[in-house]
C-alpha cells in the first residue's frame, strides 16, 4: 500500500511525464520521392502526412506516431503518368487510400531519433526503422523530418522493370502543434 508521501510524488511524476511528452497534431508537413529511371530520375509528392503524434526529446521512449498520407494526392507533373501510378498496377488507390505509418519503439540515436513501426502501403504492412531529427521552434511547433529508402517491389508498387529502379527515396516532414 503507497503512503502518502509515495503517491504524492507517484502523481508528480506522472504529470510531469505527461507534460513533457503531449499529444500533438499533425498541422502541415510535406512528402516527397524520388526515383531513377531510363531518362534520369522522377521526383514527385504526395500530400503533407496527418494523424497524431506523441513526441518527447527528453524521454523519446515515451513517444508514439500514427500518421498516414493520402495514396491519391501523388503528383509528378505528368497527368498521364499520375493516373497510371494511382491505377492497380501501382498504388491502386481506390482499394488501399492510405499509406500508414504507426511506430512501436522510439528511440534516441546520438542527434538523431529512429521510430520503429509498421509501414503499409496497398495490402503490404512491413516493419521498418525510420530515421529523423527533431527540431523545436521558437513559436511552439516541432518539426520532424526523415529521409529514408524503401523497395517499391516490397509493398507491390508495379513489377520489376528494367526501365525503373526499385529502391525509391522518401523525405517526410511533419510538423506538430
Amino acid at each position: 500500500m503507497l503512503t502518502r508521501n509515495a503517491l504524492i510524488i507517484f502523481l508528480l511524476l506522472f504529470n510531469a511525464a505527461l507534460a513533457s511528452a503531449q499529444t500533438s497534431r499533425i498541422v502541415s508537413g510535406s512528402t516527397e520521392f524520388s526515383v531513377k529511371f531510363i531518362l534520369g530520375t522522377c521526383h514527385g509528392t504526395f500530400g503533407a502526412p496527418k494523424g497524431k503524434a506523441v513526441f518527447s526529446e527528453k524521454n523519446p521512449e515515451a513517444s508514439t506516431f500514427d500518421m498516414t498520407v493520402d495514396a491519391a494526392s501523388f503528383k509528378t507533373n505528368s497527368d498521364s503518368r499520375d493516373r497510371d501510378m494511382k491505377s492497380e498496377k501501382y498504388f491502386y488507390v481506390d482499394k488501399f487510400p492510405q499509406i500508414r505509418f504507426r511506430s512501436s519503439k522510439v528511440e534516441q540515436v546520438g542527434k538523431q531519433y529512429n521510430a520503429t513501426g509498421t509501414l503499409t502501403i496497398r495490402d503490404v504492412s512491413r516493419t521498418v526503422t525510420l530515421p529523423f531529427t527533431a527540431v523545436k521552434n521558437a513559436d511552439g511547433p516541432m518539426k520532424l523530418a526523415s529521409t529514408f529508402e524503401l523497395n517499391r517491389l516490397d509493398y507491390h508498387i508495379g513489377e520489376k522493370d528494367w526501365k525503373l529502379k526499385d529502391i525509391v527515396t522518401v523525405t517526410l516532414t511533419a510538423v506538430l502543434r
